[in-house]
Order: C-alpha cells, then structure tokens, then sequence
C-alpha cells in the first residue's frame, strides 16, 4: 500500500481529549489501512516507578478525588496495576462512522477493503472522499508520550 498520510505528536501526563487528523483521498482506493501505535513503554508503570513520591500523589487523590483513605500498599497495586495509558481510534469516511478500535493495544490497524474489515469496523464498497481519524485519549500517564498515525491505501 501506499502511504497518504503521516502524522507524529507528543502527549504529556494528564492529557484528555480528542485530536482529529482530516485525510482528503486524492483518488478512490479499495483498500485502506489506518495505523495508529504509540510507544509501549509509556502504556504502564514499571516497578521502580512507583515511587514513594508517586504513591503519596495516588494517596492524596484518592482522599481528594473520592473519600476514601487507602495506604501505601494498595496506591501501589492501584499505580501498577490499574493506572494505564488509554488511547482509542475512530474513523469516518465522509462524515458515515466506519469504525473504532477500543482495545488496548500500543500498535493497531483499521483495515478495510469491500469485503473485509477489521474487528469494530465497516467493510467499504467506496473509499473516496474525506475521512477522518479521532485519536480519543482518556488518559496519559507518562510525558513525552510519543505516538503516529500513517494512512495508507491501494
């Protein structure tokens, strides 16, 4: 496939929101892939980064954000297992949804030809027109979270 689009950007801890990249086709293609990745290593925290610093940051906004007291134990079970970096795509091709991919992986495709798309996505008979990709990020945990969005297409 050839590429048609490429785009690479930098999200910082706390980040929430939504990035839309608009991708006007120069010619019908019969089969587009929409590559989104952003690096792994960002995704979790590793063991040596739940630092005590850390933990009292996730004590306190507990306390502050739900009232409720946990201790050091569980704020450290709460940075490594349950914190995450979060990060959706969503397509539309002429303002019709044709997909979003909710899973939780760091490296994912939105493939889609007449006959066949990917898992949460919409065969297209036509690829022609506009079409647009939504980066939804729910959460950021780490700075200088690198990620890229190639659009490619045959």
């Amino acid at each position: 496939m050839n590429e048609l689009y490429h785009v690479e950007g930098t999200l910082n801890r706390g980040f929430v929101g939504q990035i839309t990249y608009m991708v006007c086709l120069e010619k019908p293609c019969d089969k587009l892939d929409i590559h989104f990745k952003f690096d792994s290593r960002k995704r979790k925290y590793a063991p040596k980064e739940a630092t005590p610093e850390r933990i009292a940051e996730t004590i306190e906004v507990v306390r502050r954000d739900y009232g409720e007291e946990i201790t050091e134990e569980r704020a450290r079970e709460i940075i490594l297992y349950d914190m995450k970096t979060e990060i959706h795509t969503l397509a539309t091709l002429n303002d019709e949804f044709i997909g979003c991919i909710h899973k939780q992986l760091a490296d994912r495709h939105m493939l889609y030809d007449g006959e066949y798309a990917s898992e949460g996505c919409i065969p297209q008979q036509k690829i022609d027109g506009v079409l647009k990709v939504t980066v939804l990020v729910f959460n950021v945990i780490k700075d200088n979270t690198r990620y890229q969005l190639t659009v490619s297409g045959e």
